[in-house]
């Protein structure tokens, strides 16, 4: 036969290509039109629909072998001849072109066309049919997914728009009905079963677009138009923890095109967590949180650890939901004036393991080795760090934890009180995983001069050995000074100045030292700026400390003294009974700072005042007795004064100017020119990791700039700023 074709085609003497191809194409109408004849005939709907694809499957077929046959003529005759020259595809005027297209024009004017309608129906009557029997598949599946396939059917015009309507309708009015007889529980619980249902039976029957729109559809009807209802139970799930309805109902809003019922959501959660933290802060307030301070950043945890769970396991970790957690757990944690102060105590608690607060600690004398850490107690330490990386990532202030931290930081590695140096290391570490390495960045040298001065003693020492002789000849009081090294257990922390929290204002009074004493600080001094060129040492010694013996006592005692209180006990060498004053003369501590250290000695019962108030009288109390031979009599620091209370802020303040200028300056050292809303905003963001600027002080620290011209004002627009070179 395709030689047949191809002789006709190619007639030396009258070719009759044209001739073909328009017979092909009255016999394809005509075949066409029988069918729709037989179509037309048939009244139930799935036997319809059934017939239609089995014929529609025939005519393609069949017409692809007839393609098949007329090779020829698609390739060369149609092709070459009419590529340009074809006719406007209007019902019942075909284009000259290939076999295949020529066919389904000719079924789609003729057939489609004219039963498109009824075909809908029938495929909507028969999801109905499924719908009511809930089922997820049906009989006549094939033929639905036959009719879709069909390449000219204008599947989207004119199935999918009338499909989609009648499914909205469908679940609108399933929705009305569950709603005036279930729960919203179980609504939810419905409707999450309804919609999948729809999309299985539409994923292997309909096209990839029209499963998608299909479920958005069931949910827009199902969910969105009730989600005003839906949320009004939101509450009640999250006061019972009815975690499964929660996340049902956050599934079917995100799938809403519309993000207002996830938004009213969010909100909801939002509030009831913040509710929730609220009556925790109000709780400890009530019960003064100061006294109790790691009572209260640990119930501060345990609601924000409870809201966590269940943002994990109701809504997945999803990012709106984590900023409703934060965003509540910060309101919550701030509105504690107090929390950055009682967040630095709680970490000075647990990594000191003190007294009132946990495991008892004392004062670590030179040389004495580290306390190692069970596994377990290790654990827990971990734990409450993390915490307390919670904790510090919800407060606004954080410069003010600095502040107070530092202090106690300070207060521990000076004293050797600290739990454990890797434990110390780990929260150094999480403080600068979220505020960046500047941050931390003195915390970090003060843990560092910590254990360089071990390495520094260990070298003093040394060159003591190295230069023995030679000292010892200059100067005789170094033979003192040496027998001293070596006679007690001795250790000397050298410091940063401008990285530990710590005034020098003490260091500039001379204090009057034994003599040994005197010579061994000076030979240290002359040890240290001959390594270290270019440096100054200062002396603190109101912040030493040590222990000594006793010889005058029933019982030979150590007592742990402060460094004040040792200088103190020495006069008592030479004398039973000492006046305050001549203490003073003596040593040259300041009167405040000998009363206060004297005081601790007559509590502990190792001296005894009498007289004139004034300056009273101390001698040394023969009788003293204790069951322990190692005494603590260091002083407690002294009460603070509100007005001392207030230095941490006015120091945080005056550092919060230099980095408001300092953050303006950069912003319009890179913009050159930016109005004063966005100037703000990125100053904002640029010190949200230490602490949260108002809009006051930003203006206030822009005019000050302006006066040091740093920057000006635009002078068209004075919302505007230039950078001066």
């Amino acid at each position: 036969m395709f030689s047949g074709i191809y002789k006709i085609c190619t007639n030396p003497g009258a070719p009759q290509a044209e001739m073909l191809f328009f017979r092909l194409r009255g016999l394809l109408v005509k075949h066409v039109e029988s069918i729709l004849k037989e179509l037309n005939a048939i009244s139930g709907e799935p036997e319809f629909l059934n017939h239609y694809c089995t014929s529609f499957e025939a005519f393609t077929t069949g017409t692809s072998y007839i393609s098949e046959l007329f090779r020829y003529l698609n390739r060369y005759w149609i092709s070459y001849s009419h590529c340009e020259t074809g006719q406007a595809p209007v019902p019942g005027v075909y284009p000259v072109t290939e076999v295949n297209a020529l066919s389904l024009h000719i079924w789609h004017d003729i057939a489609f066309s004219k039963l498109k309608k009824r075909l809908v129906k029938a495929i909507i009557h028969i999801f109905h049919a499924a719908r009511r029997g809930r089922s997820e598949c049906f009989e006549d599946g094939d033929c639905i997914a036959s009719t879709v396939q069909d390449q000219m059917s204008l599947y989207r015009e004119e199935l999918e728009q009338p499909f989609l309507e009648d499914a909205g309708r469908y679940y609108s009015a399933k929705a009305i009905e569950l709603l005036s007889r279930v729960s919203i529980s179980d609504y939810l619980r419905e409707a999450e079963l309804l919609c999948a249902q729809e999309q299985k039976r539409c994923e292997s029957r309909l096209h990839r677009t029209t499963v998608n729109q299909v479920r958005h559809a069931c949910c827009r009807v199902m969910v969105d138009e009730h989600a005003d209802r839906i949320c009004e139970d939101a509450e009640s799930f999250l006061i019972d923890n009815q975690k499964e309805d929660l996340r049902r109902m956050f599934s079917l809003f995100s799938e809403l095109a519309n993000e207002n019922a996830l938004m009213s959501f969010k909100n909801i959660l939002k509030k009831y967590i913040e509710r929730s933290g609220m009556e925790v802060v109000q709780k400890f307030q009530q019960e003064e949180t100061t006294k109790n301070p790691e009572g209260y950043i640990e119930a501060l945890v345990q609601v924000r650890n409870k809201y966590f769970e269940l943002i994990k396991d109701a809504f997945g970790f999803h990012p709106l939901m984590r900023t409703a957690l934060d965003q509540a757990c910060r309101a919550f944690a701030n509105s504690h004036p107090r929390l950055p102060e009682l967040l630095a105590k709680y970490t000075h608690y647990l990594m000191s393991g003190d007294k009132k607060h946990g495991a008892g600690r004392v004062l670590l004398l030179p040389g004495s080795p580290q306390p190692m850490l069970s596994p377990q107690l290790d654990d827990v330490l971990e734990q409450k760090i993390e915490n307390i990386s919670v904790v510090f990532c919800l407060i606004d202030d954080k410069d003010i934890f600095k502040k107070y931290y530092s202090k106690f930081l300070a207060k521990r590695l000076i004293k050797g009180t600290s739990t454990s140096n890797d434990m110390e290391i780990l929260l150094i570490q999480k403080l600068r995983d979220i505020c960046g390495c500047d941050f931390v960045s003195k915390l970090q040298k003060m843990l560092k001069d910590k254990m360089l001065s071990k390495e520094l003693m260990n070298s003093f020492t040394a060159w003591l050995e190295e230069k023995d002789i030679d000292l010892r000849s200059e100067d005789a009081a170094n033979s003192l000074a040496i027998e001293l090294h070596h006679g007690v257990s001795y250790h000397c922390d050298v410091l940063t100045a401008g990285a530990w929290p710590i005034s020098s204002a003490a260091a500039e009074l001379k204090i009057f030292l034994p003599p040994a004493l005197e010579a061994h600080t000076k030979l240290f001094t002359q040890f240290y700026t001959g390594r270290s060129t270019g440096r100054k040492l200062l002396w603190i010694h109101h912040l030493s400390f040590g222990m000594v013996q006793s010889h005058c006592f029933s019982k030979r005692y150590e007592f742990l003294l402060s460094f004040y209180q040792m200088l103190i006990l020495v006069q008592f060498n030479t004398t039973t009974t000492i006046q305050r004053s001549d203490i003073v003369q003596r040593t040259n501590i300041q009167e405040q700072d000998c009363t206060h250290h004297l005081t601790s000695l007559v509590k502990a019962k190792i001296l005894t005042s009498d007289g004139d108030a004034t300056n009273p009288t101390y001698a040394i109390n023969f009788g003293f007795s204790s069951r322990k031979l190692r005494v603590s009599a260091i002083p407690n620091s002294p009460v603070e004064s509100p007005k001392a209370v207030k230095v941490p802020t006015r120091e945080v303040e005056e550092d919060r100017k230099m980095s408001l200028q300092a953050a303006i300056v950069r912003v319009l050292k890179t913009r050159r020119d930016i109005h004063q809303a966005q100037l703000m905003h990125e100053v904002a963001e640029m010190l949200v990791n230490q602490f949260v600027p108002t809009t006051t002080s930003i203006k206030q620290n822009v005019e000050i700039l302006i006066q040091k011209e740093y920057l000006r004002r635009h002078d068209d627009d004075k919302t505007r700023f230039l950078y001066v070179a």
